[in-house]
This record gives C-alpha cells, sequence and structure tokens, in this order.
C-alpha cells in the first residue's frame, strides 16, 4: 500500500493481487484477490482479502475503503474494478449485518444475539 499527497488529493494505491499464503505447498509465485467489495446491510466497504490457501478458504479481513453512495453504484465500481463481491444476510430482528452463526426465526435470518433475547 502506498499513501501520498498530489496537489490538494490524497492518494491512496492498494494492492489488487496478494501471494497466496500456503507454507505447505512450495509454489510461493501463486497470486490471489487481495480486495474484496463486502455488502453488510447499509455498510459497503473495499476490505482485505485474507487468504487462507492452506485450509482452502478465504476470509473477510479489515474495511480498507468504506463507500458512501448507493449500493448498486456500488456493485458498478465493483464490476468495473474487477473486484468480487461478498453480500451478508441482514438480521430480520435488528437489521444488523449477520458474520458468521445465524439461525432461522419467525420472521427470516437471525443473528445469535437476537436468538438470545428471545429465549
Amino acid at each position: 500500500m502506498k499513501i501520498y499527497k498530489k496537489g490538494d488529493k490524497i492518494i491512496i494505491e492498494l494492492d489488487f493481487w496478494q501471494s497466496v499464503n500456503n507454507p505447505y505447498n512450495e509454489d510461493t509465485k501463486r497470486k490471489t484477490h487481495n480486495l474484496i467489495g463486502i455488502i453488510a446491510g447499509d455498510e459497503l466497504t473495499i476490505s482485505q482479502l485474507n487468504d487462507l490457501d492452506y485450509k482452502g478458504d478465504q476470509q473477510e479481513g479489515m474495511p480498507l475503503v468504506h463507500y458512501y453512495g448507493e449500493e448498486k453504484d456500488f456493485v458498478e465500481l465493483c464490476k468495473e474494478l474487477g473486484i468480487d463481491i461478498w453480500k451478508h444476510e441482514v438480521c430480520e430482528n435488528c437489521k444488523k449485518a449477520i458474520r458468521g452463526c445465524s439461525t432461522l426465526g419467525k420472521k427470516g435470518f437471525m443473528c445469535m444475539d437476537c436468538e438470545d433475547k428471545e429465549k
């Protein structure tokens, strides 16, 4: 990542690719995406993609850029940039994005906090 000032703008350059993370594989030249578009309710971010090739998995990392426009514009931007999008389900009770475990309630997907409150 590079951050610098150009005129009256702050420019942030993010690496598009990262090396695959697999200490059990000799092939260290393979690359995978470094960024992922996240739609989590009304929160839209371009986030770090944590590569876990040694487990055959990838995970959402920390948000790097928060997008404050409309979801459809964010989807178009990610398509233009060649960034995949992951969309989280939203709890039907509290309307927060569900990251991790969830259950099905009477209205639909429900986060574990809301399930505990119902018990």
